[in-house]
């Protein structure tokens, strides 16, 4: 793997990230049909979803700042 497959991974898992964040703010703002119940369910598995994208993009983060050097 490159640094430019590094990088991509990178920004690829951030949008991905993004994307969930605005997801879990939307619907926390309870502006849709969903039950109080269904909600909570959704939101929580949300959360677990952006976890499971985090995790793997501040590992590569890490790993890259190694490669290159940085110190942490």
């Amino acid at each position: 793997m490159t640094a430019a497959d590094f990088a991509a991974r990178v920004r690829r898992l951030d949008l991905l990230s993004r994307g969930l964040m605005v997801e879990l703010s939307q619907v926390a703002k309870a502006d849709d049909p969903m039950l109080y119940v269904e909600r909570r369910e959704y939101l929580g598995a949300m959360r677990q979803a952006w976890s499971g994208i985090e995790a793997p993009r501040v590992t590569l983060v890490k790993a890259r700042q190694r490669l290159d050097g940085v110190p942490s």
